[in-house]
């Protein structure tokens, strides 16, 4: 997610949907079930974190913008991690990921 606001669809008449959309609903359930916190690092809303929407299977790979294939990234963590997999990020982003599942 490249700083892109993927909250709303395209809106001239003809432009085909990119399939980036999530629509709001999904957005705030993903945020409330991860306490509004980056999966990567832990930090907060409530701390000032800017929060974003990652993949756990890239869109690109055949992912969906499903509830389940969702979660809560910083978008400072989202932009560093760049378009690596889960498999991937503990050796991209090294000691300043937190557990997974912690």
């Amino acid at each position: 997610m490249s700083g892109v606001d993927y909250s709303k669809e395209p809106t001239l008449p003809g432009t085909p949907p990119t399939g980036a959309y999530i629509p709001a609903k999904v957005r705030a359930a993903v945020y409330k079930r991860d306490q509004y916190a980056c999966f990567y690092c832990g930090r907060k809303k409530k701390d000032g974190a800017v929060l974003t929407l990652d993949h756990f299977v890239a869109r690109a790979l055949g992912g969906t913008n499903e509830e389940s294939n969702l979660f809560t990234a910083c978008k400072s963590c989202n932009s560093r991690k760049g378009k690596v997999g889960p498999g991937e990020i503990y050796r991209k982003m090294g000691a300043g990921i937190r557990k997974w599942g912690a």
